[in-house]
């Protein structure tokens, strides 16, 4: 998405392509395989006693819980339904004054572009730098007073990953020029803590938000459940705008997210499985011909062949043997498909559904 541009009607529809059935979700970046132990029986638990309820709107416990699990106090932390809405809290907390301006890459995630324009911002878009964060570029205009920045990383929709010096580098820019840089790592389990930088300089003292979300590498997505970390100052102030929406946090999700947080272990059996089947699924990308960008997270960047019709491979994939995958056309980066990883059965399947597509006539 270039400056300006917005996404077309019915972008997100497509979320409600039903579960199971013979077609696959490899749109949406899910986890295939499914929530943690005991978060099913937790979330039924709540429906049985407590639907009834409202849930605690301050979030207490699970504040607690997530401040011990990131290594911060919990005046560190905010959470809300999903980073969707932290991204929008955020955007309404740093951009209400006039003449505010905020910064990000021309293609990722779309929520930026559309939680900055409902506060009447306009974000200045930095192009990639091939498919990874352009990070000279972005310090540059983070430094001369950029007041919001967000940046994903991993990237969506390329994959690409910041190393330790990249995220120091816009830390300081940041900080020379006053503004708050937030670092959405949605999908940073999928990479490991070992990447975890910007955490780190948080944990630190350094002056930057990062969320975090339940719903990729932890199989949460439909409880929804986001985190934000960083200066107790700037969370205080985060906080403050989301408390226009009490119990914004459903009891639901409160309960899956503690019951997963006692099972870490969980998280590296997925980081494993994934890393596994990301390399079966390039694996198999060699074998078809087609090229795409080495990826961290649960997902893999592909380009389209001649003459590079994403929208309409896209939909020929659809139509002809159920797969969903999300054509880029609409994320400013056409001729490109972004794959999320599945299974090694539906690696199989979609490799096949591939081959046909590539042997058959008239399909591209």
């Amino acid at each position: 998405m270039s400056q300006g541009q917005t996404l077309p009607p019915g972008f997100f529809a497509d979320t409600e392509i039903a579960d199971g059935g013979d077609h696959l979700r490899l749109h949406l970046n899910e986890n295939p395989y499914g929530p943690p132990p005991g978060a099913i029986d937790a979330v039924h638990d709540e429906s049985t006693h407590h639907l009834n309820r409202y849930p605690d709107a301050d979030c207490r416990q699970l504040r607690e819980t997530l401040a011990a699990y990131f290594g911060v106090t919990p005046d560190m932390v905010a959470v809300g339904n999903g980073t969707d809405e932290l991204v929008l809290v955020t955007s309404l907390t740093f951009l209400r004054e006039p003449g505010t301006s905020v910064v990000t890459t021309a293609t990722t995630f779309p929520g930026y572009m559309m939680s900055a324009a409902s506060v009447g911002r306009a974000p200045v878009t930095v192009p990639l730098d091939g498919v990874g964060l352009p990070v000279e570029e972005l310090a540059e205009r983070i430094g001369a007073g950029a007041d919001l920045t967000f940046l994903c990383n991993p990237l969506n929709p390329t994959g690409a990953l910041l190393d330790r010096a990249s995220v120091t580098r816009l830390l300081d820019a940041a900080e020379s020029g006053g503004g708050v840089v937030v670092f959405d790592e949605a999908y940073i389990d999928f990479a490991g803590p070992t990447h975890e930088f910007a955490l780190e300089a948080v944990r630190a003292g350094r002056r930057a938000l990062v969320m975090r979300t339940f719903s990729k590498a932890w199989g949460l997505a439909s409880v929804r459940m986001g985190v934000v970390i960083g200066p107790a100052d700037l969370i205080a102030r985060v906080s403050a705008t989301a408390g226009a929406l009490p119990f914004n946090v459903n009891r639901h999700a409160q309960r899956a997210v503690l019951q997963a947080l006692e099972q870490p272990e969980y998280l590296d059996r997925v980081r494993t499985e994934n890393a596994r089947v990301r390399e079966l699924l390039c694996k198999s990308l060699d074998v078809l011909g087609l090229t795409y960008a080495p990826s961290a997270s649960n997902f893999v960047m592909v380009d389209v062949p001649p003459p590079g019709d994403s929208a309409r491979f896209a939909a020929r994939l659809a139509a002809d043997h159920r797969i969903f995958v999300r054509a880029l056309d609409a994320l400013g980066m056409p001729g490109r498909l972004r794959i999320s990883v599945g299974t090694e059965a539906e690696v199989e399947r979609l490799a096949t559904a591939l081959g046909a597509m590539l042997d058959g006539p008239g399909t591209l």
